[in-house]
């Protein structure tokens, strides 16, 4: 089930049409269908402050995996939280530009770009299982070796940015994607 194409295959004619039309969020063309924004309202639901699923969570909410018993989620804007009104969110501090991320109201995701560069920089223990979420992500979204090497150096200075540029080349990628 296709949820999400790549915009990068687009004239910019032809973006400058979707983004006025509204029908696309970040590099992404969305098709209305996507079920991240109720993901993330069921469990985002209670807090009062603007918030955004992360790293497996994440991945659930984009249709990849399963939902994380203790789902991770972090505060967008000028708000801080230690503790979120759910109990059985785990608060992530990260720092997200406003095009990390996908947001409507209160809830909202990280993109599968974000999303996945997250999950490349898990700890050791995570890494199986993040393993196979990141090839899922790259099948799905339709995104190249390229794009997500790209996406991780424009971030700048971040934890961990090494192990994941060397741990994008273990992927198993669809072969019309390297």
């Amino acid at each position: 089930m296709e949820l999400a194409v790549n915009t990068f295959e687009y004239s910019p004619a032809e973006l400058s049409s979707f983004r006025l039309d509204g029908e696309i969020i970040g590099d992404f063309l969305v098709d209305s269908s996507l079920d991240w924004l109720d993901k993330s309202q069921s469990v985002l639901a209670q807090e009062n402050v603007p918030m955004v699923l992360t790293s497996f969570a994440a991945s659930w909410a984009l249709g990849i995996g399963m939902k994380p018993q203790r789902p991770t989620a972090s505060v967008v804007g000028p708000h801080r939280l230690r503790e979120a009104q759910n109990i059985e969110i785990c608060i992530e501090e990260r720092t997200l530009a406003s095009h990390h991320y996908w947001i409507e109201g209160k809830s909202g995701v990280t993109t599968p770009l974000r999303t996945i560069s997250d999950l490349l920089r898990c700890p050791v223990q995570d890494w199986f299982r993040a393993k196979k979420l990141v090839s899922e992500l790259i099948t799905h979204y339709q995104l190249s070796i390229g794009d997500i090497e790209m996406f991780i150096h424009e971030r700048g200075i971040i934890p961990h940015k090494q192990v994941a540029l060397h741990r994008v080349r273990e992927i198993n990628y669809p072969s019309d994607t390297r």
